[in-house]
């Protein structure tokens, strides 16, 4: 069973003063690699309070980190750069974590981003799931973890993506569960991806600056090919 970690940026409305873009971001970690990445996860942050004073406790939600604040959690804005640059690099590194992403370009007069959206995310981990094996599971599964103060997707989504994929029907387990960021790594780094993603579309002051554009070719390197060939 795949548990995929899913958080957003930007806003699913259509009216005036909405974000031009709907994005969701994901990370899918086999439930047979769970408790080693999560092991390897909190030895990071260990290493990360050794190097920069980052609490292994305090949340990273990166809006606020990457904010001009010159004292947030304790860190100035370079080491909370550094902090960003490790985790990206440890998303590059391991082959146990698949990044997803997803966004919807409401320029386009998509009626509703948020069906739009959560149904193409589901097919796109569905892919996923379909595409590997993993040598201590054949069975197959896939649930959904999203972050607890985010709306709900309800089930409209549900019916939209099996429509379009119908392997979907065999392999999602129920309608997705929430959970307190600050109770996950992985849906902290899931919500990093989703605002690295919100800024390579539509990039704000800092993400026009080297600071920011070193950030975001990091960022890249996590959906080139050979990061994918790795699946």
């Amino acid at each position: 069973m795949h548990l995929v970690y899913v958080d957003e940026s930007g806003d699913p409305g259509t009216r005036a003063g909405s974000s031009r873009f709907f994005v969701l971001c994901g990370l899918s970690v086999h439930h047979a690699d769970w408790h080693e990445v999560v092991r390897h996860l909190e030895e990071l942050r260990v290493r990360l309070n050794e190097l920069h004073g980052l609490s292994p406790h305090a949340e990273i939600h990166a809006a606020e980190f990457l904010g001009s604040s010159r004292d947030h959690l304790g860190l100035n804005q370079r080491q909370r750069i550094q902090c960003l640059l490790h985790l990206l690099g440890f998303l590059a590194r391991t082959e146990k974590i698949t990044p997803l992403r997803v966004f919807v370009d409401k320029a386009t007069d998509e009626p509703n981003p948020l069906t739009t959206a959560w149904s193409a995310m589901a097919i796109q981990a569905t892919d996923k799931i379909a595409a590997v094996s993993h040598a201590r599971c054949e069975a197959k599964g896939l649930m959904i973890i999203s972050d607890d103060l985010r709306p709900s997707p309800g089930s409209r989504w549900i019916e939209q993506a099996m429509l379009a994929e119908p392997r979907l029907k065999d392999l999602l387990l129920d309608l997705p569960f929430g959970r307190e960021s600050h109770q996950s790594h992985l849906l902290q780094l899931s919500d990093l991806l989703s605002f690295l993603t919100k800024q390579m579309l539509m990039p704000n002051h800092f993400f026009r600056g080297p600071a920011g554009k070193a950030l975001l070719r990091r960022y890249h390197r996590l959906w080139s090919p050979e990061k994918d060939k790795g699946r």
